[in-house]
């Protein structure tokens, strides 16, 4: 399981050398944004908002086991506002169906309880 500390999340648990699909929707009306850093360098930013699953963006890369990936969840209330670092987090997985792997991480911003608000997918298949 990733480990969780406050809105941030270290992922450990993708595969040496596999591509990894990096996925991001939005299920809020208040803009939300994940921070994907790995070893202290950005990688990519998803920022955006919207309901029924909105796509945020789509990204891959390579997994490294001697790298530390860290996704930074955020969100704002208003355009120009500050981004707030209250957003609330969950994981789930690594789970394996036949070849396909799947690893999600979902945020909560407090303005209801369904933990959808942000969701960070990441998924992979299995070499053979």
């Amino acid at each position: 399981m990733p480990q969780l500390n406050g809105n941030t999340c270290e992922i450990s648990e993708l595969p040496d050398g596999v591509t990894v699909t990096v996925k991001v929707t939005t299920n809020s009306r208040h803009t939300q944004k994940i921070t994907l850093t790995r070893n202290d360098e950005v990688l990519c930013a998803f920022v955006g908002s919207g309901e029924r699953n909105a796509m945020t963006g789509q990204w891959t890369i390579v997994a490294s086991a001697r790298a530390k990936l860290l996704a930074k969840f955020e969100y704002q209330t208003d355009i120009n506002a500050e981004w707030r670092k209250s957003s609330q987090l969950k994981s789930g997985g690594p789970y394996t169906i036949g070849s396909y792997n799947l690893l999600v991480v979902v945020a909560e911003n407090g303005d209801d309880a369904d933990y959808n608000d942000c969701v960070l997918e990441f998924s992979w298949s299995s070499p053979t």
